[in-house]
C-alpha cells in the first residue's frame, strides 16, 4: 500500500513539472534588443557617468569648426576673433586665434599697431612674446610716447617677464639718449611699474621675473635724479614685492 502511495505522489510531481514547462514563454529571434549603441544602465546609474560616444564626437566636433571659424576670421583681419575667443575661456583656442592674428601682421606695420592697440586697450586680452617682440621691432623704427606706452602694455600682457625686461631695458635706454624728450623721467617710471603689475603671478616669481625685478630697481635709481624736479631720492618708489631691494650708492 506504500508502495502505491510513493508510486502517486511521484506520478503527480512530474505530471505538474510537464505542464509549467509547456506554459513558459520560450526565446524566439524576434524578441526585443536594445538600440544599437546603447548600454544598459543600473536602476541606481552614477550621475556623473561620461556622456555617449556619440555625443562627445559631436560636442568635440563643434569645438573644431568653432576654432577653424575664428581662425578663419583671424586669418581676414577680424579683431573680434579674439574678444570671442577670450570670452570661451579656453586658452588654448585664443592663443590659436591670436597667433593668427599675429602672423597676418607680418611685414605690415599698420595691422601690426592695430592689433596691438586692440591688446593694449581690451579689458581682459592678453598678448604673447611673439606679438611683443615683432611691436618691439617696429617701435625701435618709429619710437614714440604712445607707442611706448602700447610696448610696454602688450610686452606685459605677453605673461613673459624677459620679453618684458627687454621692453624695459630698451625704453629706457633711448629715454637717457635723449629720443623720448616728451616723456618725464616720473611719468616713465610710473609706467615701468605699473605694467610690471599686468604679469601673471607666475611671471612675477620665476626666474626671469626676479632679473626683472633687479631691472626695475635700477631703472628707478637712473630715473631719480631727474624725476620730481631733480629729486635724487633712490626710494621714491617701493621695491617691487619686496625683492628687489636697492643697493647703496
Amino acid at each position: 500500500m506504500s508502495a502505491i502511495l510513493i508510486i502517486s505522489v511521484l506520478l503527480a510531481f512530474a505530471a505538474s513539472y510537464a505542464i509549467l514547462r509547456t506554459r513558459r514563454s520560450q526565446s524566439t529571434p524576434e524578441a526585443e534588443q536594445l538600440p544599437p549603441g546603447v548600454t544598459p544602465r543600473g536602476l541606481f546609474g552614477d550621475p556623473g557617468e561620461a556622456e555617449p560616444s556619440d555625443g562627445k564626437a559631436a560636442r568635440e566636433n563643434h569645438e573644431k569648426l568653432r576654432a577653424a571659424e575664428l581662425r578663419g576670421r583671424a586669418a581676414g583681419g577680424d579683431l573680434g576673433a579674439l574678444r570671442e575667443a577670450s570670452e570661451s575661456d579656453d586658452p588654448a583656442l585664443y592663443r590659436y586665434v591670436l597667433d593668427g592674428l599675429v602672423g597676418r601682421c607680418a611685414g605690415d606695420a599698420g595691422q601690426l599697431r592695430a592689433l596691438s592697440a586692440y591688446v593694449a586697450r581690451g579689458d581682459g586680452l592678453r598678448s604673447s612674446p611673439e606679438l611683443a617682440e615683432m611691436l618691439l621691432g617696429e617701435w625701435r623704427r618709429n619710437p614714440a610716447p604712445d607707442s611706448t606706452a602700447d610696448l610696454l602694455r602688450v610686452s606685459a600682457l605677453s605673461d613673459d617677464a624677459g620679453t618684458f625686461g627687454r621692453a624695459v631695458t630698451e625704453v629706457l635706454q633711448l629715454w637717457e639718449d635723449g629720443g623720448l624728450e616728451e616723456v618725464g623721467a616720473e611719468t616713465l617710471r610710473s609706467l615701468f611699474e605699473a605694467e610690471y603689475w599686468l604679469l601673471s603671478s607666475e611671471a612675477r616669481v620665476s626666474g626671469a621675473g626676479f632679473i626683472l625685478k633687479q631691472k626695475l630697481a635700477d631703472a628707478r635709481r637712473r630715473l631719480a635724479p631727474r624725476a620730481r624736479g631733480g629729486q635724487t631720492n633712490t626710494d621714491a618708489a617701493p621695491p617691487l614685492d619686496g625683492a628687489a631691494q636697492e643697493e647703496s650708492t
